[in-house]
């Protein structure tokens, strides 16, 4: 389907990642992407699309993008998305279509899919290692060659190398949701001021990746270092509504975390920020943590500063980023990018971290949302 200057192709393939069939000639088309979770595409294709190419469950959907002339397909996102709905419909004139919802490989790490299946306090339920390393070593204890033989993909899902580019971490996760637990990681790492993502992404149609990013998802535009800056603000046309933030309400300066134990003997762990302490007659805001999966005081003491980092006050900055000429998506800019805003008199660095697109009577309609999170 062609767009203006965008051309999509749209292919549908069975679980291993062999092509079966063109879904070009789609009805309409709206997926979304948002860093450190799964989402889901909608292709609504005519109802005499030959269905016995849809393989449900896990039939792969593949999603190509042409930008502009100039430039060439390519895999839009950069992954493939897992079939697990179809749906059947006619209307009251008799016309008949075929939606089919897709979910990114991401969602295989998400309740139903993947838990941590290991009992509190084991090695691969609490583990200290760097935060970046931390989420490639839950996935392959449970989706990877250190899992079981039912619950090892590594055949279709390979590992990135560590790294170790994230700041080290204390975290117990026994029996969690591996994309929660992921999700937690990727957190304590931002409030420690180093920002991680993560994603099972596409390297070809028929292959899965799982790999982290500390610093930014996609390129780095910021302004002016950057590889080809982008500047993102309202007096340059490519931006929409904004909003800037200062929120002190969940402020927390000190922070004990309980462990195992009764009473007095209970173990527990805490953290203060002194200096937040002493910026206010009221600054001194508790929390407790029940944190019961630890049995040592570094555990606990790692928790209640992870509660204490968290909260830190927030200066947060988000944004709606515009796709016109000189900005556009697939050309000038990716979802999961980093480039300059300037907004409310201010400049801040800002990654893309959610898109969606929607695609439907030959028209394309592109809605980014920019967010920066500091710590004033």
């Amino acid at each position: 389907m062609t767009t203006g200057n965008s051309v999509y192709e749209v292919y549908v393939s069975d679980p291993f990642g062999l092509r079966l069939g063109d879904a070009s000639d789609f009805v309409s088309l709206k997926y979304s992407r948002v860093v450190n979770t799964w989402s889901t595409a909608v292709l609504v294709l005519p109802g005499h699309f030959d269905t016995s190419l849809l393989r449900i469950p896990d039939g792969r959907l593949e999603i190509w993008r042409k930008p502009a002339p100039s430039t060439t397909l390519v895999l839009d996102t950069e992954t493939t998305w897992l079939m697990k709905k179809p749906v059947w419909e006619r209307d009251a004139k008799g016309n008949q279509s075929i939606t089919v919802e897709a979910d990114t490989p991401l969602s295989l790490l998400k309740e139903p899919g993947r838990f941590v299946d290991y009992a509190a306090g084991s090695a691969q339920a609490l583990q200290t290692d760097f935060a970046d390393d931390m989420i490639k070593v839950i996935a392959r204890q449970n989706i990877g060659g250190s899992a079981i033989a039912s619950r090892d993909l590594s055949a279709y899902i390979s590992i990135a190398p560590d790294l170790s580019l994230a700041p080290s971490t204390t975290k117990a996760f026994a029996w969690r949701d591996c994309l929660k637990a992921m999700q937690e990681i990727a957190a304590t790492s931002a409030e420690q001021g180093v920002y991680l993502a993560f994603d099972i992404v596409a390297p070809t149609p028929s292959t899965y990746a799982l790999r982290t990013y500390v610093g930014w998802r996609g390129t780095d535009h910021r302004s002016p270092n950057g590889a080809n800056p982008v500047i993102i603000g309202p007096e340059f046309g490519n931006m929409g509504e904004c909003e800037l933030s200062l929120d002190y309400r969940n402020e927390i300066t000190y922070a004990v975390a309980g462990g195992r134990g009764d009473g007095a003997e209970r173990l527990l762990g805490d953290a203060v920020d002194s200096v937040r302490v002493g910026a206010s007659p009221f600054g001194w805001r508790e929390k407790f943590v029940n944190a019961t999966q630890y049995t040592t005081t570094t555990g606990l003491d790692a928790e209640a500063e992870a509660a204490v980092r968290g909260g830190r006050p927030r200066l947060t900055f988000r944004g709606r980023l515009l796709d016109v000429p000189g900005c556009r998506y697939g050309v000038h800019w990716q979802w999961g990018d980093y480039v300059t805003v300037q907004a409310f008199g201010q400049s801040f660095d800002c990654r893309i971290d959610a898109i969606t697109v929607t695609v439907q009577n030959g028209r394309e309609s592109i809605d980014a949302w920019l967010r920066s999170d500091t710590i004033p």
